[in-house]
């Protein structure tokens, strides 16, 4: 069974139903900044995309509706400042959400990293990080370190693991991502320096805008995991173990 693909333009669904046509990513995005929907279901689940900051409403009242013939499970994709991810197991938990983003429709995030430190005792953190948390062993293939420049008042990074989330987007190039000198630095080092001012671990849910090699920029959800390392002839360093992984929080 081929996946039905339409899209949904002020308040109405486009006459011609096609099976997964695909338009060209100009096209997509001239569609998308015009308030339209693209509506795809299949076999393998529903997905609705569209730019909340469009006129859409209406069309995204009609999408609602959609969802109750619609195959589980369901993903939204859904644009603002970056595209943001969400999975859905039932068309009526897709429905209240999408309610929720449309009476959320007017906001915009001049800020493009959020951060909440969690308890990993009360909060959950990816298997990966409560392991190295229980050990206070960071595997070096998915730690990435970072050094304190004194000099310059900042961290920089030191090594990347290869199985690092960092290592999978930008590669293991201390230079070929944009973690120094960046707004997104500035804010994930702030609990750098807590942990080197306490001496111990820290746990976060973070949620930040990062432009990704299809050249689109998307809201990456993980969890991270500060320790302190040993000081080295080199200065106060950390090792941060980080997984993508669903957040606690909405900031939309």
């Amino acid at each position: 069974m081929l996946a039905t693909r339409f899209w949904i333009a002020h308040g109405a669904i486009e006459r011609n139903r096609v099976d997964a046509v695909e338009l060209s990513a100009v096209e997509e995005r001239r569609r998308f900044r015009e308030g339209q929907l693209r509506f795809t279901t299949g076999q393998v689940g529903t997905e609705i995309k569209w730019h909340v900051q469009t006129p859409s409403f209406s069309s995204l009242f009609v999408a609602i509706e959609q969802l109750r013939n619609a195959q589980t499970p369901f993903v939204l994709r859904f644009f603002v400042s970056g595209w943001f991810e969400e999975f859905y197991d039932s068309a009526a938990e897709a429905g209240r959400r999408i309610e929720e983003i449309i009476a959320r429709g007017d906001r915009h995030f001049p800020i493009k990293t959020f951060i909440e430190q969690v308890d990993p005792t009360k909060s959950r953190l990816a298997t990966v990080l409560a392991d190295v948390l229980s050990a206070k062993n960071p595997p070096a293939d998915y730690s990435v370190d970072c050094i304190y420049n004194k000099a310059a008042d900042r961290f920089d990074v030191d090594r990347v693991g290869p199985k690092s989330p960092i290592a999978k987007f930008y590669g293991t190039f201390l230079t070929s991502f944009p973690c120094a000198g960046t707004s997104y630095a500035d804010r994930v080092s702030e609990g750098y320096r807590h942990v080197l001012s306490t001496g111990k671990p820290r746990a976060d849910h973070v949620l930040a805008a990062f432009r990704l090699p299809d050249n689109e920029v998307h809201w990456v959800p993980y969890h991270r995991l500060i320790l302190p390392l040993l000081k080295s002839s080199k200065g106060e360093s950390v090792s941060v173990i980080s997984q993508i992984s669903a957040i606690s929080f909405k900031v939309i």
